[in-house]
C-alpha cells in the first residue's frame, strides 16, 4: 500500500540483537577510519553493451514461491584500496540492517563484487540482470557509475549510487549521496541571511575544490553577494601557508586583546568593511587543522571573519582546533545519524562510518518502493514529495541528482551546537 500526502517516512526503530539480524559468532574486524571526500572522477568513455535478454531471476530455495523483488548491491569487496574495502563492509552491513528492519520476507538483497575497477563493475551489473534485479544499489565511485548505469539503462533496471560525480547521473541513475554543491548552497544560504556580502574561497586545486569553488561563486551571486578573493594551493603544509599569505597578507589589522573581548561578548555580526566576511575552507581531518592557523597568521580572525565549510567539517576530531571554533558547515540531522549509529554497533559490534548510512537509506527506500502502487519506476523515485532517511529529508531530480535538507551546524569546543535545522519539508519556505 502507498502512503498519500506528506514525507515519505523511513521510521529508525530499536536496534536489533545479533540474533534478530542473522549475524554469526564471527568476530567483526576493527573499524578502520575512512576518509573517503566524494568521488569526482573522469567520465569513461560508453562502449558498445551486448544485446540483453529476458533474465531468469535468482530464487533461493528458502524464497520459492514468492513474488520476489531483487536488490542488487554493487561495491569494491575486493578492491585493491583497503580503504575502499572496509567502506564496501560498512555499507553492506548498513543494507542488511535496514533489511531486517524495514523490509518483507519478499524482498532479496544480492551482493555483487566490483572490484573497484570499471570491468568488475560492468561484470557485476550483468550479473545483477542475469539474477533479475529489480533495482541496483551503487557502486561507490564514479567511474563505476558510469559503466554500470549504461547496462542498466539498456535493462531498464534503476540505479541508486554513491558517488558525487553528477556528470554520471541521470536517465534511470540516481545519486544518493552528498554532493559538495549542496552544502555550500546551504550554508551560503544561511550566511546570506546574516548580512555576508562578501566570501573569500582558500582550498585545494582539485577536482573537489574547484566543485565547491564554482558552487560559492554560483551561490554568492545568487543572494547578492560576490566571491572577491581567492587562493589555490596544491601540495602540503608549505603550499597552504604560502596561499593562505597570498589570500591575506596585509589584508586584516590585528585585533586587539580588548576588542576580542568584546566581540567574544556579543553576538556575531559581519564587519561592513572587511575586505572578505566569510571564507570557504574545503579540507578535513589534519589539513582543516593546519589551515584554520595559517589563516589566523595572516590575522585573518574567525572572531570577525565567519569560517565556513563542507560535510568534510563533520569529524568530532576538528573540535580540539580552536581556530575552527564559531565555524559553520551544513551537514544532515546528527540526532538521527547517532540512532543509527547505535543501531549499527548493537548489531555488528563496530562503528559505523559517516557514509554507512546511505546503504542503510539505499535499502530502506528499495523496501518502500517495492510495497508501493508504483514499484521501481522513476515516478516512483522521483517523488516530490521527498522521502525521510537517516540522514534526513531527500529527494531525486529527472536528472538523477540528490536534493537534501540539511541543517546547519556551529563547531564549538564541546561539540557541534545545531544552529538551524533540517527542514522536514522541501516546501521554499521551510527555513
Amino acid at each position: 500500500m502507498t502512503q498519500k500526502g506528506g514525507v515519505r517516512l523511513f521510521a529508525i526503530i530499536a536496534a536489533l540483537t545479533l540474533s534478530a539480524c542473522g549475524t554469526t559468532a564471527t568476530t567483526p574486524p576493527p573499524p578502520v577510519v575512512v576518509e573517503l571526500p566524494p568521488q569526482i572522477t573522469t567520465p569513461v568513455e560508453p562502449v558498445e553493451e551486448p544485446v540483453i535478454d529476458e533474465a531468469v531471476g535468482l530464487v533461493p530455495p528458502h524464497m520459492a514461491g514468492r513474488d520476489t523483488a531483487r536488490i542488487a548491491i554493487l561495491l569494491p569487496f575486493s578492491s585493491d584500496n583497503a580503504g575502499a574495502r572496509a567502506e564496501s563492509l560498512r555499507l553492506l552491513r548498513a543494507a542488511e540492517l535496514a533489511l531486517f528492519e524495514r523490509a518483507g520476507s519478499n524482498l532479496l538483497l544480492i551482493p555483487k563484487d566490483t572490484q573497484g575497477t570499471a570491468e568488475g563493475a560492468r561484470a557485476a551489473a550483468m550479473a545483477a540482470f542475469e539474477d533479475g534485479a529489480d533495482m541496483i544499489i551503487g557502486p561507490l565511485f564514479g567511474q563505476s557509475v558510469t559503466v554500470v548505469g549504461q547496462v542498466a539503462r539498456r535493462a531498464n533496471i534503476p540505479v541508486i549510487a554513491f558517488s558525487t560525480d553528477t556528470a554520471t547521473a541521470g536517465n534511470g541513475v540516481y545519486l544518493l549521496s552528498f554532493p559538495p554543491e549542496l552544502e555550500v548552497a546551504r550554508v551560503v544560504e544561511y550566511a546570506s541571511r546574516q548580512g555576508v556580502q562578501r566570501y573569500a574561497y582558500l582550498g585545494p586545486q582539485s577536482r573537489y575544490g574547484m566543485a565547491v569553488n564554482t558552487a560559492l561563486r554560483t551561490n554568492a551571486e545568487l543572494t547578492g553577494a560576490q566571491l572577491t578573493s581567492e587562493a589555490f594551493y596544491t601540495g602540503d603544509v608549505e603550499a597552504m601557508a604560502s596561499a593562505s599569505s597570498r589570500l591575506a597578507r596585509g589584508v586584516f589589522e590585528p585585533i586587539t586583546p580588548e576588542e576580542a573581548l568584546v566581540l567574544r561578548q556579543s553576538e556575531w555580526v559581519p564587519h561592513a568593511n572587511a575586505p572578505f566576511q566569510a571564507v570557504m575552507l574545503p579540507e578535513g581531518s589534519t589539513r582543516l587543522r593546519t589551515l584554520g592557523p595559517l589563516l589566523i597568521s595572516q590575522a585573518v580572525d574567525p572572531l570577525v571573519v565567519r569560517f565556513l565549510g563542507t560535510g568534510l567539517w563533520n569529524d568530532e576530531d576538528l573540535l580540539r582546533e580552536p581556530a575552527l571554533h564559531g565555524g559553520w558547515f551544513a551537514g544532515p540531522d546528527r540526532a538521527s545519524h547517532e540512532r543509527f549509529e547505535q543501531s549499527y554497533e548493537a548489531a555488528y559490534g563496530s562503528r559505523a562510518s559517516n557514509i554507512a548510512s546511505l546503504g542503510y537509506d539505499a535499502l530502506a527506500l528499495a523496501a518502500h518502493l517495492e510495497g508501493g502502487e508504483l514499484g521501481f519506476s522513476r515516478e516512483a523515485i522521483e517523488d516530490p514529495e521527498g522521502f525521510l532517511g537517516i540522514d534526513g529529508l531527500f529527494r531525486f531530480s529527472s536528472s538523477g541528482v540528490i536534493e537534501r535538507g540539511l541543517a546547519i551546524y556551529e563547531v564549538q569546543s564541546r561539540g557541534f551546537r545545531e544552529i538551524e535545522p533540517a527542514p522536514l519539508t522541501f516546501d521554499p519556505l521551510a527555513y
